[in-house]
């Protein structure tokens, strides 16, 4: 058994010991779309899993470069991010990760297609009959080794001058189980840490941080290649991903993107969202 376990999904740590009530959970079945909602509710239960309190819905499903039809699964996002939270004027989009390197670039590709309107005056939406269009802004504050300047400093800076209700955050994550890789979305309103999965730990985002509370959306792009041979688990340092992850990377981005702007334009119908995209 590897010792410094890396993963960034809270349904591959050891809860099941636990029996005092300060975690819960829950499962169903929607269509193929299974779904695992764990809420962890003191800060004892934190320590010990490893993760903050707060809501965790995970999302599984069959891995993207096998189906053509991902109707069933943004329309589960979408609940998800309901149940989750109910604000959506004056939202941050938030896409974290290094564009340059393809299993890391999930938030960057995502916020390319969630429909920025902030700089849409009442005026313009008043001609344009979207009088309901809800004020979104979109950011990809890129990584330290490439601006030289924390994520979450970059992200503090913007919220403090736009004053943003709530943020969504979108970031590749890191599983230690290979069935989860490109095939789940884990969703919660706890936050994120970039990099924890992989030993890169930065800066939280989240409500303490940025004085905004966080949704954070991830998708498992890597896994530690020592949960893969017994031979690879003296190299600490290698990550591996899927041989298809351009393809993969590349519709996880899509579909998170249309789920995200369904659940921040709720007034405009898909046909617009797709001819504003």
């Amino acid at each position: 058994m590897l010792l410094n376990i890396r993963t960034d999904l809270v349904t591959e740590e050891n809860i099941s010991a636990d029996t005092c009530g300060d975690i819960t959970t829950e499962k169903k079945t929607v269509g193929e779309i299974e779904i695992e909602k764990t809420e962890i509710k003191s800060d004892s239960a934190a320590k010990r899993i490893r993760k903050p309190k707060g809501k965790y819905c995970t999302l599984r499903f069959e891995r993207l470069d096998g189906i053509s039809e991902t109707d069933a699964l943004k329309s589960a996002l979408v609940a998800t991010l309901n149940g989750l939270t109910d604000v959506r004027d004056n939202a941050l989009v938030v896409g974290l990760g290094n564009s340059d390197i393809t299993p890391d670039a999930l938030g960057p590709l995502c916020v390319n297609s969630v429909i920025a309107t902030r700089h849409i005056t009442e005026n313009l939406k008043r001609t344009l009959g979207l009088e309901k269009l809800h004020r979104v802004s979109c950011l990809a504050p890129s990584v330290l080794g490439k601006t030289g300047i924390e994520a979450v400093d970059i992200i503090k800076a913007t919220a403090d001058a736009i004053c943003p209700e709530i943020i969504i955050a979108v970031d590749a994550l890191a599983a230690n189980t290979p069935k989860n890789l490109c095939r789940t979305v884990q969703m919660t309103d706890s936050g994120i840490a970039p990099g924890s999965g992989v030993k890169n730990r930065r800066a939280a985002l989240c409500k303490e941080t940025l004085g905004v509370p966080v949704i954070a959306i991830g998708v498992p792009t890597v896994i530690d290649a020592g949960y893969l041979s017994d031979d690879l688990k003296t190299d600490d340092d290698m990550m591996v991903t899927p041989k298809e992850i351009d393809l993969l990377v590349s519709r996880a981005a899509d579909v998170i993107a249309r789920a995200i702007n369904m659940f921040l334009q709720p007034s405009l119908t898909e046909d617009i969202i797709e001819s504003l995209s």
